[in-house]
C-alpha cells in the first residue's frame, strides 16, 4: 500500500482512497458504522452493477466482522460529486438534473417480474403487502420508545396514527410495477466526471429493492427544497397521475421516521413540514 487518504464521513459510514503499487493501483475502503450494512451494500451494490456495470463499482472484499466497524473494499470510480448542485451557474445545473433524471428513468425502466420485495426475496404481489411491514415495524418502534415519543411529541405521533390508518388507501391510487430501487438516489451519490461534469458513477445504494418508483423520489431532493426542481423534471419525463402529491408526501414521512429508527437522524421539524403537506393532500384527494 501506497498512501490512505480521508474521503468523507457520512451518516452510515466513513470512506478512504487506497493507493497500491499494483493492479488494480486504487480503490476505496468504506467503513460502517452499523451493525450488517457492509453486507447489505454489498449485496445491493452486486446487484445494481449487474444492470448499470460502467458506473456501480465492483465490491472486491466484504469484511462484516473487522473492529470496530465493518468494512467494504471497492473499485475505485474517477469523477467528484456535487451535494450542492443549487451553487452551480444555471445552464450547468439544468444540465446535471437532466442526466440524473435520465439516470434514474434508466433505473427505473428495470423492471421485475416476480414481484415487490428485497433481492433475496420473498416477493409480493401487492406493494401495500410489501411496504406496509416496513411501516408497521417503524410505528411499533416509535410508539414502543419512551424516548422516541418524547422527541416526536403528540402532533408526530397523531400524524403517524392518521396516516398509517389511510396508508392502504394512499398507496392504492397508483397501481405500478416492481421496478428497480436505488434507495438513496440523490446528488450527493453521484460521481460526475471533473472535465465534461457527465456522470461517471452511481454509488452508496441504501435500501435498494423491488419496489414503486415514486420511493425513489423522496431522496432525490435530501432534504433540500432547491432539489424539487429534480422531482419536476422527472413528473415531465414520467406521468405520475393527479394522486402523486399524495403518495409523496406519504413517503416522505414514514421514509424519515424509519431512518430515525435506524440511525436516530434528527428529523422532527422535516416530517411536520411534510406532515402538513401530506394532510392537505389527504384532504384533497381522499
Amino acid at each position: 500500500m501506497r498512501s490512505i487518504t480521508p474521503l468523507g464521513e457520512g451518516v452510515y459510514g466513513k470512506t478512504y482512497g487506497v493507493r497500491f503499487q499494483c493492479s488494480p493501483y486504487r480503490a476505496v475502503i468504506k467503513l460502517q458504522k452499523y451493525p450488517r450494512m457492509a453486507e447489505q451494500e454489498s449485496r445491493q451494490l452486486a446487484q445494481l452493477r449487474a444492470y448499470l456495470p460502467v458506473l456501480v463499482p465492483q465490491v472486491y472484499a466484504c469484511l462484516p466482522e473487522t473492529e470496530p466497524y465493518s468494512a467494504l473494499a471497492m473499485e475505485w470510480l474517477p469523477g467528484q460529486t456535487c451535494p450542492r448542485p443549487e451553487q452551480l451557474p444555471h445552464v450547468l445545473r439544468q444540465s446535471l438534473q437532466r442526466q440524473a433524471v435520465d439516470l434514474l428513468l434508466e433505473v427505473h425502466a428495470i423492471s421485475h417480474s416476480e414481484g415487490y420485495g428485497s433481492f433475496d426475496g420473498p416477493f409480493y404481489r401487492s406493494w401495500w403487502d410489501y411496504y406496509s411491514q416496513r411501516i408497521q415495524d417503524t410505528y411499533q418502534t416509535i410508539t414502543n420508545s419512551d424516548k422516541a415519543c418524547s422527541y416526536f411529541g403528540s402532533q408526530v405521533l397523531a400524524l403517524m396514527d392518521r396516516t398509517i390508518e389511510h396508508g392502504e388507501q394512499i398507496l392504492g391510487t397508483r397501481q405500478g410495477q416492481p421496478v428497480l430501487l436505488h434507495g438513496d438516489f440523490c446528488f450527493g451519490n453521484l460521481l460526475f466526471d471533473p472535465h465534461t461534469w457527465s456522470i461517471s458513477g452511481l454509488i452508496d445504494p441504501m435500501d435498494a429493492e423491488w419496489g414503486e418508483r415514486e420511493l425513489d423520489l423522496v431522496n432525490l431532493i435530501n432534504g433540500h427544497v432547491h432539489h424539487f426542481e429534480l422531482v419536476n423534471r422527472y413528473r415531465e419525463a414520467m406521468d405520475l397521475g393527479p394522486c402523486f402529491p399524495l403518495r409523496y408526501w406519504f413517503y416522505q414521512v414514514w421514509k424519515w421516521l424509519f431512518y430515525y429508527v435506524r440511525v436516530q437522524v434528527a428529523c422532527r421539524e422535516w416530517v411536520l413540514r411534510c406532515g402538513r403537506e401530506l394532510e392537505k393532500a389527504m384532504e384533497r384527494y381522499l
